[in-house]
């Protein structure tokens, strides 16, 4: 490995795993090699501290990113052009047989200038003082005796120009000091150290930080006000229909409480403070702003401060600090911890540079800019994926998800772009099944529900689960189902009852639970009922199968009857017979269906298949195509329906 690139790897790790240092992830890195032919520079959308020998870097020609910022032509391109322009001159400027998605970092040509390591990190101690409209005579004041003298750079738009506005600062620097600036402020920015080595350029930034803080006031630690689970969750609803009744977009909704939000609130002008709008970029992209101030969770009022930020043409805050309550963030799983981070950077900053003759925030003009660049937007994208996904970011729960339709059903869902919670009273295959997902899904929201149907404790605490780890739901899919073969005068009692506890009050049950959720969250939702064939035509040998499916529909045309009020909307899907990887279709089950239709068992397949129309043998994936399609905004007219997936077998009348 070369040695610059091992010093980068080294300076990133040690600041990306210092909490003091980094927030959110932001921040990047360079070297410089011996040459000086080559600079080494963080990816952009990387996490320093996971950046290693093979990923998180771009090696580039430094001449070549040097001749970009020289290139006067560049800078009369119109600003979209001209940022697109700069972004492939910079790909071009790569060096190296890395081959990933992300690009070189947004900020590559302010490292160009400077000396050989360079770190540019948004620390808290730093913010507040770049964020304050005295921040710059305070710092002068706070490093009088540094040598050489502090660099302030005053605020300019981000990338290409703000690289053209440094690079006229370091060269007069240089012609009046005859040497490169070690430290530099960036007005609603953050900060830039430069050294000739990774440690030097480590202790400096330690240094600047340990002074910075010294005159900075620290959150006070307060006794931590115990918030019932039931009141966390009556607020992520309450948020949640706001936030979808604004945007028309779903979202998970996540709880926080930490020691800095209650010192925030406490403040006799917090509220003031957070209407200020954002103070720098990162808490523009990510955060769209500030955190939302709310006294107390009125859907009604939210959701119409959410839309007068639209009607101002400003991003819809996705942070909502909850007096007394906590921080609730409406995003991505991927993408949350991130808000969480900048929004509790924001509160230190916003305080201190209240206190230091008041807040700077990013003017109209320089939010517009910032919210257009190209850059930036792509950065996002990697950090909390992107996709046009016919059920994104909605929060499904599939019961039986453990095996068989369950996991087809659940992993159909993830495709289209859904949460998906798996409820299995078998929590190992259930675990299989998210193995199962995320090995093709990366990406993707999963989480294991262990369930009992039948048991109505367990399944309240199921959704009390989700509640608390994603905070809604908009689908529920009743798949977990016996199906005991038997003929009328060999029928146990035992099994009879069995199969109407699950087929049946399992069905109730989860539907009574989702239900409830979805008529106080206030913004619809689907009931899917995987019932059979069976429910619609009767089979031989199948007393308990055929009646509990054929109780399905009907529970179903009632709900739908009971909930279209709520925009809920309950249908059925009737798959035909489904041998991949079900629990039904066990060897016993065969066995009973050879016996019954006179074949043997290895023939029993093909015997059912050959029954339909399309002489196709149906997939879990046919099943899951149809729940899809029923839970998307497609099929918003449709409810009480029972939608017949057996490739012709059954005709509904």
């Amino acid at each position: 490995m070369d040695k610059a690139l091992a010093e980068l790897i080294r300076i990133s790790n040690a600041t990306g795993k210092d909490s003091a240092l980094v927030q959110g992830g932001g921040g990047n890195t360079s070297v410089k090699t011996a040459d000086g032919k080559y600079m080494y520079i963080k990816s952009s959308g990387t996490a320093l501290k996971d950046m290693n020998e093979h990923q998180g870097w771009w090696r580039l020609r430094l001449e070549t990113v040097l001749s970009i910022i020289k290139d006067k032509s560049i800078a009369q391109l119109d600003t979209k052009t001209r940022e697109v322009e700069v972004v492939n001159r910079l790909l071009l400027a790569c060096d190296d047989k890395v081959t990933a998605e992300a690009r070189p970092s947004v900020e590559t040509h302010l490292h160009a200038f400077l000396d050989k390591c360079v770190i540019h990190l948004h620390p808290n101690a730093v913010g507040a003082y770049v964020s304050a409209k005295n921040g710059k005579a305070e710092l002068h004041k706070l490093f009088k005796d540094e040598k050489p003298p502090i660099l302030w750079v005053p605020y300019t738009d981000p990338g290409f120009m703000l690289a053209r506005k440094i690079a006229a600062l370091v060269n007069n620097y240089q012609n009046r000091l005859g040497k490169k600036p070690a430290i530099l402020f960036l007005e609603k920015h953050g900060l830039l150290v430069s050294a000739k080595s990774p440690h030097a350029a480590l202790q400096l930034v330690r240094r600047v930080i340990n002074r910075c803080n010294g005159r900075l006031r620290q959150p006070k630690v307060g006794k931590i006000k115990f918030v019932s689970q039931q009141i966390i969750s009556d607020i992520k609803l309450c948020i949640r229909r706001a936030f979808f009744e604004a945007t028309g977009k779903y979202a998970t909704i996540n709880y926080f409480y930490d020691d800095c939000f209650a010192a925030f609130w406490r403040q006799r002008d917090a509220q003031k403070m957070l209407l200020y709008p954002a103070l720098a970029p990162d808490e523009l992209v990510y955060a769209n702003g500030p955190a939302m101030w709310v006294d107390k969770c009125d859907s009604d009022k939210i959701a119409g401060r959410l839309t007068s930020q639209i009607n101002k043409s400003r991003k819809p805050s996705v942070a909502f600090l909850v007096r007394g309550v906590g921080l609730f963030v409406a995003a991505r799983e991927k993408v949350t911890a991130t808000i969480r981070d900048i929004v509790a950077s924001s509160f230190f900053i916003r305080a201190n540079a209240y206190r230091m003759g008041g807040v700077a925030s990013l003017n109209k003009r320089q939010q517009s800019f910032i919210s257009e660049w190209e850059a930036e937007t792509f950065r996002k994208k990697l950090v909390s994926g992107s996709g046009e996904d016919e059920l994104r970011d909605r929060i499904a729960v599939v019961s039986g998800a453990g095996s068989g339709l369950g996991r087809s059903i659940a992993a159909g869902l993830a495709r289209a772009g859904a949460s998906v919670a798996l409820a299995d009273i078998d929590t190992k295959a259930a675990e299989q099944t998210r193995n199962f997902i995320k090995e093709e899904l990366p990406k993707a929201q999963v989480m294991v529900v262990g369930c009992d149907v039948t048991n109505e404790a367990n399944v309240r605490e199921g959704f009390e689960a989700l509640l608390k780890n994603w905070g809604g739901l908009d689908i529920l899919v009743n798949a977990a189902g016996v199906a005991p073969a038997y003929s009328l005068v060999k029928l146990p009692v035992e099994k009879w009852r069995l199969a109407m506890e699950v087929n049946l009050t399992g069905y109730f049950l989860m539907a009574r639970a989702a239900a409830r959720i979805m008529t106080k969250q206030g913004i619809g939702g689907n009931i899917i009922n995987i019932s059979s064939k069976s429910g619609l035509e009767a089979s031989k040998d199948n007393t308990a199968y055929n009646a509990t499916k054929a109780g399905e529909i009907h529970m179903a045309r009632g709900w739908a009857l009971e909930l279209g009020k709520y925009g809920i909307r309950i249908n059925c899907v009737c798959p035909g017979n489904v041998f991949e990887g079900s629990k039904i279709w066990n060897p016993e089950y065969i066995r009973t269906c050879a016996k019954k239709h006179g074949i043997k068992p290895d023939e029993v397949f093909g015997y059912y298949v050959s029954k339909t129309a399309l002489n196709r043998e149906i997939k879990g994936q046919d099943i899951a195509d149809s729940v899809v399609f029923l839970c998307s905004d497609r099929a918003r007219t449709i409810t009480g329906q029972t939608l017949v997936a057996d490739s012709g077998q059954v005709m509904v009348r």
